[in-house]
């Protein structure tokens, strides 16, 4: 069975979202294997378990994003400054450890979950998802920003040319 070809607008979107997505399995694997050395070996407590083996991912992630997923994306001028990058990227992946570490918290302290099953399925799987979409589209916009010369635009082009999915 031959499958359809993409919408011409999402062909080059697919290999974007596919490098995110190997990159994104980098980091989760480094996260979930962390937190759970953290917790069943370790006796770390479950939410500064996942503050730290969260923090560790996110440097992968941010490596492999910055040299494959959005190497294409220049790094050159001041909005691309690999520092500020750095520093949008923490701020995005902060907001995605506040998704995951809240499920977790919702999980054993309203919900009474308190078994490493529950702590996996609440962090690394409900917590994981929501975070993902939100770091996806974060990084996306505002740290790997696609290169464009809006400046000598038209006002109107300028206006839609707003970071965003498109």
């Amino acid at each position: 069975m031959i499958l359809p070809a993409p919408p011409k607008h999402l062909r080059g979107f697919l290999p974007e979202i596919s490098r995110f997505a190997v990159v994104g399995g980098a980091g989760y694997g480094v996260d979930v294997v962390l937190f759970n050395v953290l917790r069943a070996f370790l006796d770390v407590s479950a939410l500064p378990a996942k503050v730290i083996s969260l923090s560790v991912a996110t440097m992968v992630a941010y490596l492999g994003n910055r040299r494959w997923t959005y190497r294409e994306r220049t790094t050159s001028g001041a909005a691309h400054d690999p520092g500020r990058q750095l520093l949008l990227f923490i701020g995005w992946s902060l907001g995605g450890l506040v998704i995951q570490v809240g499920c977790l918290w919702v999980s054993r302290h309203v919900l009474g979950f308190d078994s490493l099953l529950a702590d996996n399925l609440s962090g690394n799987v409900i917590g994981m998802g929501l975070a993902t979409g939100f770091r996806f589209w974060g990084y996306r916009t505002w740290v790997f920003r696609a290169a464009t010369d809006t400046a000598s635009a038209p006002a109107d082009v300028r206006r839609d040319a707003a970071p965003g999915l498109r």
